[in-house]
């Protein structure tokens, strides 16, 4: 199932390896469109602008969370093209370590700091009860989209970036789904736009990890890959934290923008 990135044609080893890795960009950004409009011909206006109203704040921090995680890939695909399998799996045992704990932090944090987050955007107070529910929901499930992208991200890295591109692609029309069916037959408002677009991701998390579980034996973690050591930490974090950032910046622009207030 591996792919050495290595060996074969060099064009058309990255035509065929970015090709799925730019439709799954594009894949992972129709979430909160596909909300978006949903919402907007279900809902109604204010529930639109309540959704809409969220969605700066949202690339920013879900930028970050894909961000590290493209960054945790770099050193698992490096040590794999070394033929270094050893190390690739310390590299992955720590990527796993460092991503709950950030995962956990970023959760924590935002869910805490979101009525904050609320009045920063000077939404006005007929949506922003709506804003935080929605906003309080995909905060909640900042773990389902850490998982997919540290399970993609680790497929990548050992030169399969079809398969979790053919899963987000899956998830993008379960989100359409569910969408509809918890807007209009559960008829829980923005909630239900909200925990659509979360089990989505973490249902496309999920089969990323069966897949590694059932058929990458090459990625299963032994016992001796299970000590931290500190020069892998910072390895790791001086790949992801750099693109994390690299990744949500363009969204404090949006932010400040968005400080304007919302005229219904």
């Amino acid at each position: 199932m591996t792919k050495n990135m290595t060996e074969g044609h060099p064009l058309k080893l990255i035509m065929m390896f970015a090709l799925p890795l730019l439709l799954g960009n594009i894949f992972q950004q129709t979430y909160n469109i596909v909300d978006t409009a949903i919402v907007g011909q279900t809902l109604g206006a204010n529930a639109l602008a309540a959704v809409g109203s969220t969605t700066s704040v949202q690339f920013l921090v879900l930028g970050f969370c894909i961000g590290i995680c493209c960054g945790f890939g770099i050193p698992i695909a490096q040590s794999f093209g070394g033929n270094n399998l050893s190390k690739m799996r310390d590299f992955i045992y720590h990527s796993i370590v460092l991503t709950i704990i950030i995962g956990a932090l970023l959760t924590v944090g935002c869910c805490l700091l979101c009525m904050t987050i609320i009045h920063i955007l000077q939404i006005p107070a007929e949506i922003a009860s709506r804003s935080y529910i929605y906003l309080l929901i995909i905060f909640i499930g900042l773990p389902c989209t850490l998982l997919y992208n540290l399970c993609s991200s680790i497929l990548r890295a050992v030169g399969d970036s079809r398969t979790p591109f053919l899963f987000l692609a899956f998830s993008a029309c379960l989100n359409i789904v569910l969408d509809l069916f918890c807007i209009i037959i559960l008829k829980l408002d923005v909630a239900g736009a909200a925990l659509a677009t979360i089990v989505s991701q973490g249902i496309s998390g999920i089969l990323c990890l069966i897949l590694i579980k059932k058929r990458f034996t090459v990625l299963h973690i032994e016992k001796e890959n299970k000590v931290i050591k500190s020069s892998i930490v910072k390895n790791l974090l001086g790949m992801g934290l750099p693109m994390g950032l690299q990744y949500s910046i363009t969204a404090i622009g949006s932010i400040w923008s968005c400080r304007e207030p919302i005229t219904l």
